[in-house]
């Protein structure tokens, strides 16, 4: 089967990386789309518009922002055996969906719409929802940050998104980190799941440290306690530091006292003591000191030196974002901050949630702290 990818050399918004090199748990984009389509026995051919095929036989098309699994692809290559007719791929909404698929302007109140094709013929493309397994996590939270008191924090492996902004980009992340838990909870029956695999059994911590994968020349303390994690090489871990369900990348530096908890840490990251990364996404060569900081995107070779990194609003409301289709609601009740690449954001500064720091920014501090002192 054919798959053809439209190509128009998009940019990921703010940060102006070219969209199929953005990074998915240490891979390109662009890699992980081929490394789908590969794995079924298709073929990718890039085209610049849709208008310029010119096909006879059935095929599928995709716009280069689009990350999805191989497990969506193989519910696709089903579908199309069934339907014969032109199809335009979307997902139902649920718990899992509202919490990694970030909406977008094409979206129904029924689907989240992608930009995602089969064709067969001429005429319309018809929406088909793709059928999801979710692994259920819900994490009880304070009513003052979540008004329910439950934050869903399922999983899945049949997943898709379009890429409008950073902010997309780190759910695709998430999504993606907890993913590698799927695997292992496929082989525990449903009704045992419910009872004994829940956040904070003993069955729960016991499969986390099964999935532990530790890289070459790593420096780990005795006293660091590693749960669920991928540690690249090269990687110092510092005393009584926590690493649980994440992805670390090479070379990087977790100091004494840390916190990493779901996230994914770009190459050469450094999180200085006593810091608490939580939901977060780094590129490369990040800088964090004198956290929390939690469901924030950090850019290449950025710095947050002690900022109050916002995640909620104090009215509950959904926090909104800028994307390529404008200023859209995220549907998220928790949402922090994206670091734009080189950026440097002084102590003391507060960034509100949901907004998105320039690219090569430099804030400093904040009036009223001193920065030098006159002769006397």
């Amino acid at each position: 089967m054919r798959f053809y990818r439209t190509l128009n050399d998009e940019l990921l918004y703010s940060f102006g990386d070219k969209i199929g090199d953005v990074p998915v748990c240490g891979k390109r984009l662009i890699d992980c789309q081929n490394e789908s389509v590969l794995a079924l026995g298709g073929e990718i051919i890039d085209v610049i518009s849709s208008g310029k095929i010119n096909e006879t036989n059935a095929y599928f098309l995709f716009h280069e922002n689009v990350f999805f699994t191989t497990e969506f692809l193989k519910k696709c290559l089903a579908l199309v055996s069934l339907k014969p007719k032109n199809l335009q791929f979307c997902l139902n909404r649920n718990t899992f969906n509202e919490r990694f698929v970030l909406p977008c302007k094409q979206d129904t109140e029924e689907y989240h719409v992608l930009e995602f094709y089969y064709y067969q013929g001429e005429g319309q493309a018809e929406f088909i929802p793709i059928e999801q397994e979710l692994f259920e996590h819900v994490t009880v939270m304070p009513s003052q940050i979540i008004r329910d008191n439950l934050f869903h924090m399922d999983q899945c492996d049949v997943f898709a998104c379009n890429v409008i902004s950073p902010f997309h980009l780190l759910f695709i992340n998430l999504a993606m980190n907890l993913k590698r838990t799927i695997p292992l909870q496929k082989k525990v029956p449903k009704f045992l799941r419910k009872r004994f695999g829940q956040t904070g059994s003993s069955w729960f911590y016991r499969g986390l440290k099964r999935m532990n994968k530790i890289g070459k020349n790593c420096k780990i303390h005795p006293t660091a306690l590693i749960e669920g994690s991928v540690i690249g090489n090269n990687v110092t871990i510092g005393a009584n530091s926590i690493v649980r369900l994440s992805t670390v990348g090479n070379l990087c530096s977790i100091s004494d006292n840390v916190s990493v908890i779901n996230s994914i840490l770009g190459d050469k990251t450094y999180i200085a003591n006593s810091n608490y990364i939580n939901s977060c996404l780094t590129f490369d060569e990040v800088f964090l000191i004198h956290g929390p900081y939690q469901i924030s995107v950090f850019g290449e070779n950025s710095a947050c030196f002690a900022v109050i990194n916002c995640d909620i609003r104090l009215d509950q409301k959904n926090i909104k974002i800028p994307t390529s289709q404008g200023v859209l609601d995220s549907n998220q009740e928790f949402l922090g901050v994206a670091y734009g690449h080189r950026s440097k954001t002084g102590g003391g500064n507060i960034i509100a949630a949901g907004r998105i720091v320039p690219n090569d920014l430099h804030i400093n501090p904040p009036d009223n702290i001193i920065l030098s002192f006159k002769d006397l």
